[in-house]
């Protein structure tokens, strides 16, 4: 009796190692689904070759990746220099995440308590914010933001001026040059 429970174990645990991570929405410094560093722009059209994508390549060099039912799930930009580097990601749907579990569905106050905040870059609109444990940058409206530092570029934004609760707007990836 105790082999049959052995070999039931040992054929559990061979099934359950074997299975793949499904790696599709995963947002790493070394990867992007099937994206990575090295992937050109001429790749993409085979990588994403599956039932289940559609790419579409814009007559702007980018390429923004449908699902099929016309879900909207990320544009890649190429370089300006060279239009076989893909430069940087922006994301669409929220089950593309991070390491660190951050997503669209996220706030401001996940940012910070998964990563550190490298800068708050203030823009007319929006704010930027770069973290130091990834090359991933999220963006969050100003409407946000209370009316002391909303109106305003010339301020220097600190964490602290953030709201916790204040959504992310865009999730973006770009690889380091």
């Amino acid at each position: 009796m105790n082999r049959i429970y052995t070999v039931l174990l040992i054929l559990i645990v061979c099934l359950t190692s074997c299975t793949a991570e499904d790696t599709t929405f995963s947002v790493t410094n070394e990867a992007v689904g099937p994206v990575t560093k090295i992937t050109k722009t001429s790749d993409l059209e085979a990588l994403f070759k599956g039932p289940n994508d559609s790419l579409v390549k814009t007559d702007s060099d980018n390429y923004v990746l449908f699902e099929k039912g016309g879900n909207k799930l990320m544009k890649l930009s190429a370089k300006k220099e060279d239009k076989e580097i893909i430069d940087h990601i922006q994301f669409f749907d929220n089950r593309y995440t991070t390491e660190n579990g951050i997503s669209l569905k996220s706030t401001f106050k996940d940012i910070q308590t998964s990563y550190t905040v490298k800068k708050i870059s203030n823009m007319i609109d929006f704010i930027i914010v770069s973290v130091e444990e990834s090359e991933v940058y999220f963006i969050i409206d100003k409407k946000h933001l209370s009316s002391e530092v909303r109106f305003s570029t010339a301020s220097r934004l600190e964490p602290i001026q953030v709201p916790g609760e204040a959504p992310i707007k865009h999730f973006m990836f770009a690889w380091p040059l």
